[in-house]
Formats: C-alpha cells, structure tokens, sequence
C-alpha cells in the first residue's frame, strides 16, 4: 500500500504523539518501579514500554525516509 506524502505526515504525528505519551509513562514508571525488587513487575511496567518505544521509534524513522522519497520524487 502506496501512502501519500499528507498521509504519511500525519502518521509521523500520530507516532511523535504517541512516543511522547510513552516517554511519559516510562519516567513515571521508573520513579515508581525503578527501584523495586521485583523483577517481574519491572519487565511489565517498564520493560514494555521501553519495547513499545524502540518499535515506534523504528517505524517513524522507517516513515521519515519515505516522507524524504516523497520529496524528491515530488520534484
């Protein structure tokens, strides 16, 4: 599936929204969980958002490099 140049603008806010909602979450549980014993509890609480981060992360730069093929094509 082919998207547009606005589509995929959009998508790119859409995920900096999203990672920043995250980064969020992850300082918020590291204050709470951070300094917690319980290994389990960290994996769950910290261990997915940091996961969830580093794929959003990817696809945005994954998205950014075809924004950047839109505009050179587009000229």
């Amino acid at each position: 599936m082919k998207l547009s140049e606005l589509e995929l603008l959009y998508l790119r806010r859409l995920l900096v929204e999203r990672l920043e909602s995250l980064d969020r979450g992850l300082q918020k549980n590291l204050r709470i969980f951070g300094d917690s014993d319980d290994i389990v509890l960290k994996q769950r609480k910290i261990g997915n958002l940091e996961a969830e981060t580093a794929v959003l992360t990817a696809i945005k730069e994954k998205v950014n490099l075809e924004i950047g093929f839109c505009s050179l094509t587009a000229t």
